[in-house]
């Protein structure tokens, strides 16, 4: 995945349901590490929600809610690929998505598209 001594980084959404019955700070544990392995090879997240405890639609192995997390992130598919094997894996984690936006991504240029859309849907929202 390397051209020329530099590492591709790709645009990917990331979603992760954990375990909502999981103590808060094991929670945070568990993001940072995956947060860690996206950031591997000079990665850097565009935006980062923490979408809080949610009902789910249905259970899943035997949990009606879960601690939604997610990411717009810029990063190697190493890492990507890397961080689905440990999801799989990893039994605090009931869900994941991962989708990828873009083959090239301008990580500066991304966080400002995201602020103005941010300050666009605001102001409809005060508008209303």
């Amino acid at each position: 995945m390397q051209k020329g001594g530099f590492i591709l980084l790709r645009e990917y959404e990331f979603t992760v349901v954990a375990k909502a019955d999981l103590p808060d700070a094991d929670k945070q544990k568990i993001f940072a590490g995956y947060e860690e392995i996206l950031k591997r090879d000079g990665g850097e997240f565009v935006k980062r929600d923490d979408w809080g405890s949610k009902r789910m639609a249905f259970p899943v192995r035997k949990n009606f809610r879960g601690h939604y997390m997610f990411y717009d992130t810029a990063s190697s598919p190493a890492s990507i690929a890397e961080c689905e094997r440990l999801l799989r894996i990893d039994e605090n984690i009931l869900r994941y998505l991962v989708i990828k936006i873009a083959d090239k991504v301008d990580v500066e240029e991304r966080k400002v598209e995201l602020a103005k859309a941010a300050a666009a849907s605001q102001r409809q929202a005060e508008e209303r």
